[in-house]
């Protein structure tokens, strides 16, 4: 009861992605050069009686995926139906916290992309958080990555995963162990170590593409932000030139009203000229600085 509980919770082979499947097929193919070259070398001095052609291996190739295809293939092991069962249980808790840090970061990323007015330290703030979780869990997923690499790596550390062979199959462990037996053994092991790999790499290529995402707006904050500055100094431009001309016609209105005799007491149209003579002369000031600035492309967004 207990081994057939195991085996309904195991993600059966069928189910894995195409890549996967791919690499499957791959490996059946590589199984079925080996057993090709296995039965040259011990029917070489029967090869008129012998009738096992290339047809009969493909048979046997596109049979052994479609049984698999169909989960008509042997049950795993005990032992490795543990070790697809620690695996799928480590993904899956990958999988969800990557999904759940990408609504999130994905949330607060459109918040800020639909703001009108800048958030300015608070939207700074919020994207260094998500990056900084980002990174965290970037790092868990890559320290899974290479630990499966790690022992993908080493045929001997899968072969021996197969504990059932050691007990049922010893002969076949004795050092030193032939490279074919090595990877005949660890077939099995390989192909649910691979399947879980594309998995998290998988993970990965979702949290680069939310990295993507988290520099990209934050580079358009800055922009908004730098418009926002510009905006500023271009007004505080404007404000420094009318304050100059003011304050030329404050420095002529100055001179005048000194109590010193000029000439132009006695003259009943002297305050007007002075007067229409300052502001004009203001004006006209005004007029040319900000031409010189227009000419120079010193100008609002819009305005040139």
């Amino acid at each position: 009861a207990d081994d057939s509980h195991h085996s309904n919770t195991v993600v059966p082979l069928h189910s894995l992605p195409d890549a996967i499947g791919k690499t499957i097929k791959k490996r059946l193919k590589k199984k079925r050069i080996r057993t090709m070259e296995n039965f040259d070398r011990s029917l070489s001095d029967e090869e008129n009686d012998s009738d096992i052609s290339d047809t009969d291996f493909d048979t046997f190739d596109d049979d052994e995926w479609d049984d698999m295809q169909g989960k008509q293939w042997a049950a795993l092991p005990f032992e490795l139906q543990s070790i697809d069962a620690v695996l799928h249980t480590v993904v899956t808790m990958l999988t969800d916290e990557a999904n759940e840090l990408q609504e999130h970061s994905y949330g607060a990323i459109d918040q800020l992309l639909e703001a009108q007015t800048s958030i300015g330290d608070h939207g700074h703030d919020l994207l260094r958080s998500i990056k900084g979780e980002l990174t965290q869990m970037r790092g868990r997923v890559q320290g899974f990555i290479r630990a499966i690499n790690l022992v993908l790596n080493e045929d001997e550390d899968m072969a021996l995963m197969n504990l059932s062979r050691l007990i049922t199959h010893a002969d076949r462990f004795i050092q030193p162990v032939s490279e074919e037996i090595l990877h005949e053994e660890s077939d099995e092991p390989e192909l649910i170590l691979e399947a879980y790999l594309q998995q998290a790499l998988s993970n990965t290529n979702a949290l680069d593409l939310l990295r993507s995402e988290v520099a990209t707006t934050e580079e358009l904050m800055n922009m908004k932000l730098d418009s926002v500055r510009n905006r500023l100094l271009y007004v505080n431009t404007v404000v420094s030139l009318l304050t100059l001309t003011v304050g030329i016609g404050s420095f002529i209105g100055s001179i005048f009203g000194m109590n010193l005799l000029n000439g132009l007491e006695q003259d009943p149209d002297a305050f007007n000229r002075v007067v229409l003579g300052t502001c004009l002369g203001a004006l006209g000031l005004l007029i040319v600085l900000v031409l010189v600035f227009y000419k120079a492309g010193l100008t609002l967004p819009g305005m040139s």
